[in-house]
């Protein structure tokens, strides 16, 4: 467990230190990159253009966290495949859990990608054995219940391995002492759970009514050992993501993304709602829409109508938690004429910001706006499709997005009693 301080006197020391270490870690990643020309700079801020309510709640929270010691501040980003990767997030989630010592608290949740046959964060590595088939929230004929992964997999072999560890190459690797399973329930093979070396869990508990297998070890692992056996030929194992969790104070950033998906995607995730409430959600990321704005059918109308839906169903699941939209990233039709669309999707999303009290963070304005994909691509930070960005660029934006709630942060602690 952390030891954090107690006495006021301590908890002032803290304030200082931890205000330093915010100027520090703002300056020590990528400096150069950000000096940039083409960054835009001015747009590089949090924008609450409605009731803020939620947002100095979540702010509440990072001072118990920070300054006390207390509590766990959980981080969802949802969206496409700038958030499967787990670049873009990685940096982000980096970055927060520097903030302070002793708040690294964990990894969160995650999807073996391996298993749909699909790109797979660098950061931890899933080995498995058996036949998987895949579902994912892109898959507009399948109605297979899914959630807060976007995308599940099942076998039916009569037996197959999942293994899980961190490489701990460029950030460090993680440990858990908890492992929440999100699976099928029905018909549901033979599950066991280990660490690594052979640990076993101290404590199994079944929650049929959140799908939910987990797992409690005495001490931390660092791997993730799964073990599922068919008994009945009518058995099967469907997987729709795992919490790697820990009871220490701190911060998570649990990455969600699909390739490919859109707010239509993400709408057809049946326990979405149920699985955040399960994470915790004090802050949901969305970077959904640059799939939507590549659509020829595309309509601002219907989009906004996705979102307000969205919106309302992470509402009903955490109705206190904060929510940011980030409006899309600058990108091309078919590498040859910038997609305007991305402008429309600001300004829904800056409406929405209004009407729901959500925040907007312009990651468009950010990158130089409409066209400036280009100097991205020049500059090495951004893939030749003039869409996905390379894994500095997706670092940057990582940085970028830090600095601008750093900064709205700061504020909620100048304004602090």
């Amino acid at each position: 467990m952390n030891a954090w301080p107690t006495l006021n006197l301590c908890g002032l020391m803290l304030v200082g230190a931890c205000a330093m270490m915010h100027a520090d870690t703002r300056a020590q990643d990528l400096p150069a990159l950000k000096e940039l020309p083409f960054i835009g700079h001015a747009a590089n801020k949090i924008e609450l253009l409605g009731d803020s309510t939620a947002w100095n709640q979540l702010h509440d929270r990072m001072d118990r966290l920070l300054f006390q010691g207390q509590g766990q501040l959980n981080a969802v980003h949802i969206g496409g495949s700038h958030v499967q990767a787990d670049m873009w997030s990685m940096q982000l989630r980096h970055r927060l859990q520097q903030m302070a010592p002793g708040i690294r608290s964990g990894r969160g949740f995650i999807f073996p990608y391996t298993l749909a046959k699909s790109n797979n964060p660098y950061w931890y590595e899933p080995v498995h054995t058996g036949t998987w088939s895949a579902v994912r929230n892109v898959n507009r004929a399948d109605s297979s219940v899914l959630g807060l992964a976007g995308i599940s997999a099942t076998t039916r072999d009569s037996l197959a391995t999942l293994r899980i560890s961190f490489r701990g190459e460029v950030y460090a690797g993680y440990t858990f002492d908890r492992v929440e399973l999100f699976h099928d329930m029905d018909s549901c093979m033979s599950i066991t759970v280990n660490g690594a070396a052979g640990l076993q869990p101290v404590s199994v508990t079944v929650d049929r009514a959140t799908q939910r297998s987990i797992y409690q070890f005495h001490r931390p692992t660092d791997t993730l050992h799964v073990r599922v056996v068919r008994t009945d030929s009518t058995q099967r194992f469907t997987l729709r993501g795992i919490l790697l969790g820990s009871s220490d104070p701190g911060v998570f950033l649990h990455a969600c993304g699909v390739n490919g998906a859109s707010t239509t995607s993400w709408l057809r995730c049946q326990a979405l709602s149920d699985e955040l409430a399960v994470v915790g959600a004090d802050l949901v990321i969305l970077s959904i829409g640059i799939n939507d704005a590549h659509d020829p059918d595309f309509s601002a109308q219907q989009f906004k109508t996705n979102y307000a839906e969205l919106i309302a169903r992470i509402r009903t699941a955490r109705p206190d938690a904060a929510i940011l939209l980030t409006t899309n990233t600058d990108s091309y039709v078919k590498r040859r004429t910038p997609n305007r669309n991305a402008e429309a999707v600001r300004q829904v999303m800056r409406e929405l910001s209004v009407e729901f009290g959500v925040g907007v963070w312009d990651a468009l304005g950010v990158m130089g706006g409409v066209g400036s994909i280009r100097l991205w691509e020049s500059s090495g930070l951004a893939k030749r499709d003039r869409i996905h960005l390379s894994r500095e660029g997706y670092a940057l934006l990582g940085d970028l997005l830090f600095d601008a709630w750093q900064e709205l942060y700061d504020a909620h602690s100048r304004n602090r009693p």
